[in-house]
């Protein structure tokens, strides 16, 4: 990778906040049923009001949305999917690239949490990975759209990717 790829500074960026998130999730037992529905209703604070944003969007890479996959889980561990965290979207017109890529990155690491869920708990929500070749190749478009922007539209999306980051890192420190 070049020095100046704008998808590895991208990253370099939001390495921080990505690892509040990754230690803030690092409480929650996978194979715990109790624990298990908490880290299900962290993700269900976020994920449907996330979606239903990405979806009024034009101009995304194509997305698989995964709320109904997440609502299912929940169900069948005896809830309903809680009530979504206060959130203002981030207004620049790469934000939403920003937001996505923090969403399909939560697929790719859902594969391989799902190898850690408990037996005989629902796991359709984390197994509902990129479909073959989708993670590099949404990569491929954002690495493109990047090198393609100005500065403006570079710090939009880093702007997306933070917005999106606490807003997971704040739906795991609520419990209950």
């Amino acid at each position: 990778m070049r020095e100046d790829d704008p998808l590895t500074k991208l990253r370099e960026v939001s390495r921080t906040i990505h690892e509040q998130v990754d230690r803030a999730y690092s409480g929650f037992s996978l194979s715990d049923a109790a624990s298990y529905t908490a880290f299900l209703q962290a993700h269900g604070r976020v994920l449907p009001q996330v979606e239903a944003w990405l979806k009024t969007v034009v101009k995304l890479p194509s997305w698989r949305e995964r709320t109904e996959y997440l609502r299912s889980d929940l169900v069948e561990l005896g809830h309903d999917l809680p009530e979504c965290l206060d959130w203002q979207p981030p207004s620049g017109i790469g934000a939403p690239l920003g937001v996505l890529y923090v969403l399909e990155g939560s697929r790719l690491g859902g594969k391989m949490l799902a190898a850690q869920v408990g037996e005989g708990l629902p796991h359709t929500y984390l197994s509902a990975g990129h479909e073959k070749g989708g993670w590099p190749a949404f990569l491929q478009t954002l690495r493109e759209r990047l090198q393609n922007a100005d500065d403006s539209y570079r710090q939009s999306v880093m702007d997306g990717v933070t917005s999106a980051f606490d807003l997971f890192r704040r739906a795991a420190t609520l419990r209950g």
